[in-house]
């Protein structure tokens, strides 16, 4: 268990330090801008690891642990939250976040499961599991591979509180006295925060996902050796990340979990939901959109379930490169001017701005409708799941729309992206929303008609006309109102349609299904 904690560590020795020191330590950097805060902590755990191992003793060195632990979150809080809003940010200062969260929880974990080793405690084990799911939860956000050394300690830690007879003891592993948790319970939420898949989500939805685990890991599952009525499971004593049982054959030692009544939970809180309006949706804290937290609790339903609709196609090696914009806006815009021309004037490109050059991915392989590519180094986006995208296939003619399906950081710092294309022939179609009889507006439809006011652009993937897919556009949010009547402008003859359902909100655009109507009266 120990090879993990000790890597890279000239001296073995455990943690030591007073809790005096620490203390103050924590108390000198209230307030400090969390870099700052997180490089002084780390420094402090360099040193104390240094210290003579025989002052203070086990217990005294857990207490100084749980102090910084305590104290030193809301600086990882607090940095992650800059980490996930820069979403205009470089690569490179994002990277740089990212490896300073990184590094001071790896030597936080580190210096708490060897803790856990050398005074062996419920408490002291439950801390240790937490502090592991907050460093693969930083690896996830980022979309990186959690160290195949953190399964295997988190298995083990797991494996002698059993041994020791209380895995399922109830503690306090945080200063919140009012909560008690278990190593059990600490290791489910860790195990379902991985098979959530989070490298289908965006990263503020994987934060979402980490609080909807932390708030519902006590109705987990974990089944006993033998036992395997569960969806998911892990392999005890392996590096192995926890998977889905059915994706290849489980070994004879595996254990089997699931969310148990966590899933129940999950989807009354989905109702209580369905039956508010969205902009009350705040179950998982303020901080957080809630078209954020909706679309999470929606992927999570998903993918917890014991028959998981989807998996992803294989992709056969393929090469290339792509033309690549990022945004609805920019996209609108791409396909509005491949079809009037770049002179062409219009609502969107004052509202996107200055249309933003286009990036060359290179392409890796192709399976289903999904491309599968190399985002470069130097991209000026925040390439995230969820994010839609404009594509042109290099020599091959055509504009299509994507969506950023799958993420994967490689160990070479490169980064592979996994686009769905939504629609090979989309259209971009400027729309008048049509007032609605009592609807109360100091405009009537006469007169937005003739001043082209409540204009919306919309990008029309298809239009139900072949049947292969139900008719469905992409439409700014502030423009979107289920059942609401819009009204296309610039082709003859005129047509109308009305919205009907949501099918995904992302950042800065809302895909929804529509129907063609008649002239309203």
């Amino acid at each position: 268990m120990l090879e993990w904690i000790t890597q890279d560590e000239e001296d073995p020795d455990e943690p030591t330090g007073k809790p005096a020191s620490a203390t103050a330590l924590l108390a000198s950097l209230r307030g400090a801008e969390p870099a700052f805060a997180l490089q002084e902590l780390g420094l402090w755990l360099d040193s104390a690891k240094d210290a003579p191992s025989a002052e203070p003793g086990p217990q005294a060195k857990s207490e100084v642990l749980a102090l910084l632990q305590e104290g030193g979150a809301a600086h990882v809080a607090a940095m992650q939250a800059q980490y996930l809003a820069n979403t205009r940010g470089t690569r490179v200062a994002r990277e740089a976040a990212w490896k300073s969260l990184v590094q001071y929880q790896s030597r936080l974990a580190r210096a708490l499961c060897a803790s856990a080793g050398a005074l062996f405690t419920a408490q002291s084990a439950a801390r240790a599991l937490s502090a592991c799911r907050t460093l693969a939860k930083l690896h996830l956000v980022h979309y990186a591979s959690v160290p195949g050394k953190l399964w295997h300690v988190a298995y083990s830690i797991h494996a002698s509180a059993e041994k020791a007879g209380c895995s399922t003891a109830p503690v306090h592993a945080h200063s919140d006295h009012r909560t008690k948790t278990t190593v059990e319970q600490e290791l489910l939420r860790l195990l379902m925060l991985r098979v959530s898949a989070p490298d289908m989500m965006a990263p503020e939805q994987i934060e979402v996902a980490d609080r909807v685990v932390d708030q519902l890991g006590a109705e987990f599952t974990l089944r006993q050796p033998g036992v395997a009525d569960n969806p998911f499971c892990f392999e005890p004593g392996s590096e192995f990340a926890p998977r889905r049982a059915k994706e290849q054959q489980a070994g004879a030692a595996a254990r089997y979990f699931g969310p148990g009544m966590g899933y129940d939970s999950l989807e009354r809180i989905a109702r209580q939901l369905g039956a508010a309006r969205l902009e009350d949706f705040k179950a998982f804290g303020k901080d957080i959109a809630p078209r954020v937290q909706l679309s999470t609790v929606q992927h999570l339903l998903t993918f917890w379930h014991v028959d998981c609709p989807y998996s992803p196609p294989a992709h056969a090696a393929a090469s290339g490169t792509l033309e690549v914009v990022h945004g609805y806006g920019q996209i609108w815009q791409y396909l509005s001017r491949a079809l009037h021309g770049a002179s062409e004037l219009s609502l969107a490109d004052s509202s996107a701005g200055v249309p933003q050059p286009r990036e060359t991915w290179e392409l890796r392989g192709a399976g289903g409708t999904e491309l599968g590519a190399q985002v470069p180094q130097a991209s000026g986006a925040w390439v995230k799941c969820g994010g839609v995208v404009g594509l042109s296939v290099r020599d091959g003619g055509g504009r299509w729309v994507g969506i950023i399906r799958r993420m994967h950081a490689r160990p070479d710092g490169g980064l592979q992206a996994d686009v769905a294309v939504l629609s090979r022939e989309p259209r971009a179609q400027s729309l008048r929303e049509v007032l609605e009889m009592g609807e109360d507006s100091v405009f009537s439809n006469a007169s937005s008609r003739q001043f082209a006011f409540s204009g919306a652009n919309a990008v029309i993937l298809a239009d139900g006309a072949e049947g292969s897919q139900p008719a469905n556009l992409l439409l700014q949010p502030e423009h979107w109102k289920e059942g609401r009547t819009y009204e296309t402008q610039g082709e003859e003859p005129t047509r109308f349609l009305r919205g009907l359902q949501v099918v995904r909100r992302g950042e800065d655009y809302v895909r929804a299904t529509f129907e063609w109507v008649s002239r309203p009266g």
